[in-house]
Order: structure tokens, then C-alpha cells, then sequence
């Protein structure tokens, strides 16, 4: 017991075991042989009594307790603490299994075991960072998998949808119905037979412009609009000629009226369309081998221009003659010859009209009427701006 006590009080000047071992070592020199075995036997006993004792005493010692990892150990277990440092017990006992010099050097024995453990925990930390790196090329390799197979997907997709647009455009747009707007002196069949429809036609490869031409082919027509209305209609908008006046053709079988637009286009025989008001006469025009579309002189335009505009603002100054001789002076002139309905004294004017003018002359011909002599005059003048009578006699000499 008082060696015990002894062994947990602090050291004060040499290690314990070294001083032991000296002590020892005398006592063998002095004795025989046999006593020398027994003598070494009782203290080897006795050493590892002790020993396995400050291992026990070591281990509560250094055992923390549950919460306080890395603080100070008990109070308690300081009393029964060895005087020789752990490393010096642990040394002893690793000297007494046959590695003393192992115990001898604990510095080392710590630098070699610290340096393995660094070694397996960055070995550790290399494993993870592979495996995450590799999980991670797996991730990656199967979202770019995955996205391909979307394109792929969708690519097919676009195919079978292509295919089938292609398929069923040209029956859904086949053109089943056609509206014609506009239509006063033109039929319904006149403009299909112009469309050339099909059944190999439809909204996608109809020649939207070849049609309106083949419609402007009718005389009537002046200008048309085609335009597709999906799935399956076209929509035709005419803009039709109007006759401003007409024309008296000679024929084999008769005379015949010819309506005029304000273009000079002689586009149909009057008996085939419907005038909206009463049409002046022009005379002193002649066709040959009339065909409907054929157009008169350049140099007439402007008249049909005149006339076209009296009849939109006041028909009736236009309407009180029944007829307009055109006399031609030249290539490029020609002068006007109006005939008053209901009176024998014709006026000649330029080949301009107006609305004033034409007032003009019907207000001459009443003033003319209540005078004596009017069955005298055979034509008045407007030509200059001075009204001129001229006579029959002075005609005459």
C-alpha cells in the first residue's frame, strides 16, 4: 500500500523506473544463480502487478467524461494520477513486452501514427470528391441523354405533324365555295368559269393572280379582287364599268347601242346590261368588226370624263339632249354637235362640256323660242364665249 502511495505522488528529481532498474540491477550482482532467477521472477511479478495497475488508474484517468470532450479530468482522479507521465508508464510496459525502444522514443511513435491518420482522412476526402464528381458526370450525362431524346422526340414529332398538314391541306382548303361581290351586269357563272376551279384546286396552290387576270378578261370588269377565306372559300370583289353613254354601231342585223365607259371603253351592247339613267348618244363614231372591249379614240376621253361628272352632280342640264355629234377636225381635236330633245337648232361647242355651259345654251334656245324668226336660225355657236346665230339665209348667200 505504501508502495501504491508512494507511486501516485509527483516526481521530484529522477524518473521512478530508471532509479527501480538501478536498484535492481545491485541487488542481482550480490546474489547466487539461483537466487538471481527467483529474485528477478518476484520483481517481474511484481511489475506487472504495478503496471497493470497505472494502466488501470491511466485509463479512468484519461476516460472523459459524457459531454466534456477535451476539458481537464476529475479532481478525484488526480489523487490516484502516477508520478511518471503516461508516456513514460506506456513506455515501460511496451520495454517490458521486448519494444523498448519503441517506448523509448514516444515523440515518434506519435509522429508516425499522426501522419497515417492525416493520411487516411485527405484519402477519405479524395474518395468523396471522386464519387461526387462522378455522380455528378452521371447526372450530367444522363440529363444530356435525356435532352436528346427530347430533340429526337420532338423532331419526329414535327416530321409526323409536317406529313400530315401535307396530307390533309389540300383536302380541308379545297375550294368548295365562291362569294362575288360587286356584280350589276356581270352572272355568278361568268366569273366561275373565269376562276377555272377544280378539284385539284385549292386555297394553298390556287394562282390567285392568273384568276384575277382571266377575269379582267371580261370587258365588263373594269378592275377584281381575289382573296382566299381558309378552309375553303374565295372571295371575289368586282369593281364593274359604267356607262356614261353609248354609241350606234351598224351591223348585219341592225343598229345597235353600244354602252361606253368614262375610259372610252366599249365594253357591251346596251340590251345586255342595266343603265341606272338616260344615256346621251354619241354619234359620228363608227367600229369596224365591232368587238365588246374595244376602246374609243384617245383624244375622246376627256369628253367622256365631262360627261361622266355632269352625271354625278346634275344629269338633267345633260339629259335635255338627245344626241352629241362628234365632228373630228384633226387627228387629235374634234368638235362637239348637240341636239336638243324636242327642238330643231343644234349648238356647237368644243369638245369640253360643263354643267354651266350646257345651262347656257338651253337658256339661249328659250329666249330664241319667243322670238320671231327662231325657225331662221339653223345653228348656234359657243365655240368663241360670244353666243353666234347663223341663219339659213345667210347660209344661203
Amino acid at each position: 500500500m505504501a508502495e501504491l502511495l508512494s507511486l501516485t505522488k509527483p516526481r521530484t528529481g529522477a524518473a521512478y523506473p530508471a532509479s527501480k532498474a538501478l536498484r535492481d540491477v545491485s541487488v542481482s550482482e550480490t546474489r547466487p544463480d539461483g537466487a538471481k532467477k527467483t529474485a528477478a521472477a518476484a520483481r517481474s511479478a511484481e511489475n506487472m502487478e504495478k503496471t497493470s495497475y497505472l494502466e488501470r488508474s491511466t485509463a479512468r484517468r484519461e476516460t472523459a467524461l459524457a459531454g466534456a470532450s477535451g476539458r481537464a479530468a476529475h479532481p478525484a482522479a488526480r489523487n490516484f494520477a502516477p508520478s511518471a507521465p503516461l508516456n513514460d508508464l506506456r513506455s515501460e510496459s511496451l520495454g517490458r513486452s521486448g519494444n523498448r525502444a519503441e517506448a523509448d522514443s514516444p515523440g515518434l511513435t506519435r509522429s508516425k501514427q499522426k501522419p497515417r491518420k492525416l493520411y487516411d482522412q485527405k484519402a477519405v476526402s479524395i474518395a468523396k470528391t471522386l464519387s461526387d464528381r462522378e455522380r455528378l458526370a452521371e447526372k450530367s450525362g444522363e440529363g444530356r441523354l435525356s435532352d436528346n431524346a427530347k430533340l429526337m422526340i420532338a423532331f419526329i414529332l414535327l416530321i409526323a405533324m409536317g406529313v400530315g398538314l401535307y396530307l390533309s391541306v389540300p383536302e380541308v382548303t379545297r375550294v368548295n365555295k365562291v362569294s362575288v361581290n360587286g356584280m350589276f351586269n356581270t352572272t355568278e357563272k361568268e366569273i366561275t368559269d373565269a376562276l377555272l376551279l377544280s378539284p385539284d384546286i385549292n386555297l394553298v396552290n390556287a394562282d390567285v393572280p392568273a384568276m384575277e387576270a382571266r377575269i379582267l378578261a371580261n370587258p365588263k370588269i373594269a378592275s377584281v379582287k381575289v382573296r382566299r377565306a381558309f378552309p375553303d372559300q374565295l372571295i371575289v370583289n368586282l369593281v364593274e364599268r359604267k356607262a356614261v353613254a353609248c354609241v350606234l354601231v351598224n351591223e348585219e342585223i341592225g343598229t345597235k347601242s353600244i354602252a361606253v365607259d368614262e375610259e372610252g371603253v366599249a365594253f357591251a351592247y346596251m340590251d345586255s346590261i342595266a343603265a341606272a339613267a338616260r344615256l346621251p348618244v354619241l354619234s359620228g363614231i363608227r367600229f369596224e368588226r365591232f368587238v365588246p372591249g374595244q376602246r374609243l379614240p384617245e383624244f375622246l376621253r376627256p369628253l367622256l370624263g365631262d360627261i361622266a361628272e355632269i352625271a354625278k352632280g346634275s344629269p338633267s342640264p345633260l339629259e335635255a339632249f338627245s344626241e352629241i355629234k362628234v365632228e373630228k377636225i384633226s387627228d387629235s381635236e374634234a368638235e362637239l354637235l348637240l341636239f336638243p330633245t324636242g327642238r330643231s337648232v343644234p349648238i356647237r361647242m368644243p369638245a369640253r362640256l360643263t354643267s354651266k355651259n350646257l345651262g347656257s345654251a338651253l337658256l339661249v334656245l328659250d329666249i330664241l323660242a319667243s322670238r320671231q324668226g327662231a325657225e331662221k336660225i339653223e345653228e348656234i355657236d359657243f365655240r368663241t364665249g360670244t353666243i353666234v346665230y347663223r341663219t339659213k339665209e345667210a347660209q344661203a348667200d
